[in-house]
């Protein structure tokens, strides 16, 4: 076996090993917010490991580009989407939220 494909098969496996243990703890948390947490090293570690596996394996070619396209995406979209469901998950509990410029909303005797 090369050099590239132990490079290769190491960030597979610890690719693969992220995202399974997020899956577990997943599985064992119950609730959403704790859910929400175990996200993050899936989506940013577990899968730019798997991409980064592809690209040493394939190079820089078509396939190779395309996974660090997916890296970078995944990267960047992974805490949007995460603060996005927070929000849900604390709108759905019952949270609320006012608008600073709302008067209404200051305390007795502060102007706005």
């Amino acid at each position: 076996m090369t050099a590239t494909g132990v490079i290769s098969a190491v960030l597979l496996v610890a690719g693969l090993v992220v995202v399974v243990g997020s899956c577990v703890g997943m599985a064992v948390f119950d609730d959403p917010l704790d859910r929400l947490h175990l996200t993050a090293p899936a989506a940013m570690l577990g899968s730019t490991g798997i991409c980064a596996a592809v690209v040493v394996r394939v190079g820089l070619s078509a396939s190779g580009l395309a996974d660090i396209g997916v890296a970078v995406i995944l990267i960047a979209a992974n805490p949007l989407a995460g603060h996005a469901v927070g929000r849900a998950i604390a709108i759905r509990h019952g949270a609320t939220w006012s608008n600073p410029r709302d008067k209404s909303t200051g305390a007795p005797g502060e102007d706005g």
